[in-house]
């Protein structure tokens, strides 16, 4: 037809042209395709926010039709050690979720771009709409670093409308306030006074009903000692001195460990992980408690759980935390703590134009509408926060739109107070947190613990602040240093031990071998003794990777063993677990080995069976003991004490009673004293390598030495101790020392298992290490203790050789 495209009216289309020319516009199209910024996003966002995240990133690239977004997803616990590790090795993404306890980790490092100039170069864009509390937590040393996304206060309560009903107390309005003592005059004003009433039991005195919990213990806390105006630093941005030994901080302690403890109005830490196999949210969704502090993050999984007209549903809603009358103005002080985030750019991004229009996207009305909708952020724009996207309509009844009263998340805003944000506080402050499962369980008077932390704090405190004015590392004297000490190993190692003439041929076999061995030598060079000598170079300085490093000089020896009191709890587990576990294990292995070494049907089998435990992955098996150690329902206080608590285990129990003071099953993995005695069960299960050892000496024992010994009337006994242990000895002498290394070595169980603690009671060494290394980011500091462990386990082995002269070689002089 006329007018139509047709290979007959434009036979220059036709045939191999018309390929060549549809092949050239797919070859455009799909280089304009590939042209596309890609640009990488790196957040912690659970499974909930993670979906609208997804869906916020599609409208982005739909707007933006050239630049394509990547998302990375870390675990929150994860995250900032990370992401840290992938800036100093120039991998990091282009745009990064942050929040006021990690941003200035960053910033101080240069890793964050400042977004005052982005803003201010931004036509129409409204800073001044963001909630302030939120935009000046994220600023640091009068620069922004972070857009936030949202705000989160921690100082709402939500509350169980039909237990409130059933103790004749009206919906709280947010306008209660606490004090020490419940106060009879304000009745249900009294927050305190409502734990009272609130908290029921049975005939025989035991708690069915809690009055309150908070989402951690923490939560809190905080919102007592803030709303007495007191203060855990003296400056949020650069904290010099820590203030725990305040009396309003020490009586919030106090109250919170007698409202557990004493009178019962909270459930223990313990309990609830433990003994309830809970959490404080699924308790609120049970019904067990009438109370519950936390933030706005909880309604998603609050509504999934909590189903209108389904066996599990009751009226629920929120309202603010109390606030603390002070007693000498009168006024009342509603200050509570806060979470919230918001998302930067990171400094190394080669697309800052396309980073700075996903941040304003994400942290920007089209994001904040879909989270605020979802119900899972509180938008950071105070305006949207007040909108129908975030507040149910006026009057509304709706079950699905709980919590109704959602207004107040606007009102809390204005109270919040943010953590302390120094790069250097978490570390700082950690001294004091091990003291807080102590002090709350009653194992600790609250003054002795606050103070014994804080000690422990301030002196790391006082080495952070004296690092920084250290001088440069100097690179070039250090590149010296090393080659020196290279050149003498290289020297040391080509030296013949004894002078001896050399043929023309022998040289030649020299040089051959030694060609022949280059590839392992470089690998050994490049791959060994290089990073170790870089280690031991950088045990002399302070540094992070990111900035220049400082010269120390022997200061990171001196603060590991006149400083670090950690160091010293370190070694002093560590210590403990090789003097109980290696021998233990030793036995065990032993006695499995010659159980195993008989001539009975099916023995291959039972060896592969004993031998695969040592096989499992460390991480599964420290999962597996998990359920093993649990207090309640765990296998071994199953065995111990019985299904249902009727069993004393031949006594087990009552030493168990007399061990950690309590007449409750064992709970092994939250008590300091029973922690690292489960640790050290736990490492028999790995009994099955030594056991392959010591089986293969065994069969190596000929056995007309027993036959002989039979005929002399030889006991069992007698050939053990005469015959076996002997000639076993070189395996038995293999298995202790390299028993002895790995025990100093134990990391993943309790990384796994205990974090650590309860109260450091479990942090061996290479945790303590991991920490400084990977948590702290002080690689200096982590060589030192490389080397200190290097250098202990290096004379524990000569110390082990000494026994070298009661071990039997066949063949040998003995």
């Amino acid at each position: 037809m006329k007018g139509r495209w047709s290979s007959a009216n434009y036979p220059a289309f036709s045939g191999f042209k018309a390929k060549t020319f549809l092949c050239l516009v797919f070859g455009l199209a799909f280089s304009f395709a590939s042209a596309k910024t890609t640009i990488r996003i790196s957040c912690w966002d659970g499974d909930q926010a993670l979906r609208v995240m997804r869906q916020t990133i599609a409208d982005f690239e739909k707007a933006n039709p050239a630049i394509k977004v990547k998302l990375e997803n870390v675990v929150y616990g994860e995250y900032a050690h990370k992401l840290l590790a992938q800036y100093a090795a120039d991998a990091a993404p282009d745009v990064a979720m942050m929040e006021p306890p990690i941003f200035q980790s960053f910033a101080r490092r240069g890793a964050l771009l400042p977004l005052d100039d982005l803003i201010a170069n931004t036509p129409g864009f409204q800073l001044q709409a963001y909630y302030t509390p939120i935009v000046e937590a994220h600023r640091y040393q009068h620069k922004l670093y972070v857009l936030p996304r949202d705000v989160a206060p921690i100082g709402l309560i939500y509350y169980n409308k039909r237990l409130f009903r059933q103790a004749g107390l009206p919906d709280p309005d947010g306008s209660w306030t606490w004090d020490f003592e419940p106060r009879e005059e304000l009745r249900e004003k009294c927050f305190t006074w409502c734990l009272r009433q609130l908290t029921k039991r049975d005939a025989n005195g035991k708690v069915v009903q809690w009055a309150f919990t908070p989402g951690w213990p923490a939560a809190f806390i905080d919102t007592m000692v803030y709303s007495q105006g007191a203060q855990y630093a003296d400056d949020a941005e650069q904290p010099t001195r820590l203030l725990y030994d305040d009396p309003r901080v020490v009586a919030s302690f106090n109250f919170y460990q007698r409202s557990t403890n004493k009178e019962g109005w909270i459930p223990r830490p313990l309990d609830i992980s433990t003994v309830l196999q809970s959490s404080s949210t699924q308790l609120f969704i049970a019904q067990k408690v009438a109370m519950f502090q936390s933030g706005i993050w909880e309604v998603p999984s609050l509504r999934k759980a909590i189903v209108p007209g389904t066996p599990t549903d009751f009226d629920w809603d929120i309202t603010l935390a109390p606030g603390y009358i002070d007693p000498k103005t009168g006024t009342v002080n509603r200050s509570a703590p806060t979470g919230g985030s918001g998302y930067a750019i990171v400094s190394s991004t080669k697309h800052r134009e396309a980073a700075w229009k996903l941040v304003q996207w994400l942290s920007g009305p089209p994001a904040m509408k879909l989270m605020a909708q979802a119900g899972i952020a509180q938008p950071a724009i105070q305006e949207l926060a007040l909108s129908e996207y975030w507040l149910p309509p006026a009057g509304s009844k709706d079950p699905n739109l709980r919590p109704h009263n959602r207004i107040v998340t606007d009102a809390a805003v204005k109270n919040v107070v943010f953590k302390p944000s120094a790069d250097y506080w978490s570390e700082v402050n950690s001294f004091v947190e091990t003291k807080f499962d102590p002090i709350l369980s009653g194992q600790m008077k609250t003054e002795d613990g606050l103070a014994d932390g804080q000690a422990q704090a301030t002196k790391r405190l006082v080495s952070v602040l004296a690092e920084r004015s250290r001088e440069p590392f100097n690179w070039p004297i250090a590149i010296v240093s090393g080659l020196i000490i290279v050149c003498a190993i290289v020297f040391w190692l080509s030296c013949d031990p004894i002078e001896v003439s050399k043929t023309a041929r022998s040289k030649r076999e020299t040089r051959v071998a030694y060609l022949f061995l280059t590839p392992w030598i470089i690998g050994l060079v490049a791959l060994t003794l290089g990073p170790m000598l870089l280690s031991l170079l950088m045990s002399t300085a302070d540094w992070d990777i990111i900035t220049p490093a400082r010269w120390t000089g022997l200061g990171n020896y001196q603060e590991a063993f006149f400083q670090d009191q950690r160091f010293w709890t370190a070694l002093r587990v560590t210590g403990i677990y090789t003097a109980v576990a290696v021998p233990l294990g030793l036995i065990v292995s032993l006695a499995m080995a010659l159980l195993l070494n008989t001539g009975i049907r099916a023995m291959p089998a039972f060896r592969t069976i004993f031998y695969l435990p040592a096989l499992a992955s460390p991480v599964a098996t420290a999962l597996i003991f998990r359920k093993v150690f649990q207090p309640e329902g765990g296998l071994l206080n199953t065995i111990i004490y019985g299904p249902r608590g009727e069993f004393s285990g031949f006594g087990v129990a009552n030493i168990l009673s007399n061990v950690t003071g309590s007449t409750a099953p064992a709970n092994w993995l939250g008590d300091e004293k029973l922690a690292l005695p489960a640790l050290i069960i736990m490492s028999v299960w790995g009994a099955g390598a030594g056991m392959i050892i010591l089986l293969a000496g065994l069969q190596g024992i000929p056995g007309y030495y027993y036959e002989a010994s039979r005929l002399d009337g030889a006991s069992p006994w007698q050939q053990l101790k005469s015959i076996t242990v002997p000639l076993l000895s070189p395996a038995l002498f293999f298995t202790l020392i390299t028993g002895v290394i790995a025990s100093f070595q134990v990391f993943t169980q309790a990384f796994v298992m205990t974090t650590g603690g309860p109260n450091d009671a479990t942090l061996f060494y290479i945790l303590h290490l991991f920490r400084q290394a990977f948590g702290s980011l002080r690689m200096g500091y982590a060589s030192a203790l490389a080397w200190i462990l290097f250098a202990i386990i290096v004379a524990f082995t000569i110390l082990q050789f000494q026994l070298n002269k009661y071990v039997y070689y066949e063949g040998g002089d003995k």
